[in-house]
């Protein structure tokens, strides 16, 4: 009997929640596929059919939460009469919000899959995968209405900006702040530098810079220890209060 593509995507969606249910429980490492496969009332083979590993599993997660993110933004009626400031502020606050139940299982699961090689490449990156297209259409939109300069080589902003998305939710899971205030406060802090730079044009003879900066240093500089963003946080801290 030939199973649906919908039939398919609910499996899927069972596999990954329940694993996630397991994991957050007992640990990633306690649990086995098998212990997952019986616990979602599957065959011990079918399990493998959907995610050849653990590690699948995990960036599986991550694709569904983006999958989720996009599907909801979609669903936003007036969302192109939205600046592009604000599309982006909604879809960080998406994707963490679909993030935010499973909160101790993705401080687990998210440094196990950074360090696998997938991670270095965007068009296998399940984030990036799903994000980027739609971070493309914000970008498109803000050109067509002249929000923003264009400027060359302007094609590589959208893996940009899903690798500042990947540094905020990095941050995230470290954010031992009340009610993740600091997440909130780097998150402003942040959106309005990357749109000065966009309005002011300077992104014009700077993007491939910019672009390796942000591959090679943003999860050490949005890393909650660093000396770097803890001084632009003060700073921005101090201005608010004069």
């Amino acid at each position: 009997m030939k199973i649906s593509k919908k039939e398919k995507a609910l499996t899927r969606r069972k596999i990954i929640e329940t694993a996630v249910e397991l994991m957050g429980e007992k640990g990633y490492n306690k649990v086995s596929m098998r212990t997952i496969a019986r616990a979602a009332k599957i065959g011990d083979a079918t399990i493998y059919k959907y995610f050849p590993s653990k590690e699948k599993l995990l960036t599986g997660f991550y694709e569904l939460c983006a999958e989720d993110t996009t599907e909801a933004l979609l669903k936003i009626d007036d969302l192109s009469q939205y600046a592009l400031h604000e599309k982006l502020q909604v879809l960080l606050d998406t994707y963490l919000n679909y993030m935010l139940p499973n909160r101790d299982f993705v401080s687990e699961s998210f440094p196990l899959i950074y360090q696998s090689p997938m991670f270095l490449f965007s068009h296998v990156n399940p984030i990036h995968k799903e994000l980027t297209p739609i971070i493309a259409q914000f970008l498109d939109d803000a050109w067509e209405k002249e929000e923003i300069p264009t400027f060359p080589f302007q094609s590589v902003l959208p893996d940009m900006l899903c690798e500042y998305l990947i540094g905020v939710l990095y941050f995230w899971i470290k954010d031992e702040s009340e009610e993740f205030h600091e997440t909130t406060e780097l998150i402003d802090l942040s959106l309005n530098l990357i749109m000065t730079l966009l309005k002011s044009g300077i992104i014009n003879h700077t993007t491939g810079f910019l672009g390796f900066m942000l591959k090679s240093q943003m999860f050490r500089v949005l890393s909650p220890d660093s000396g770097v963003l803890q001084g632009l946080l003060n700073a921005n801290r101090m201005g608010k209060k004069r």
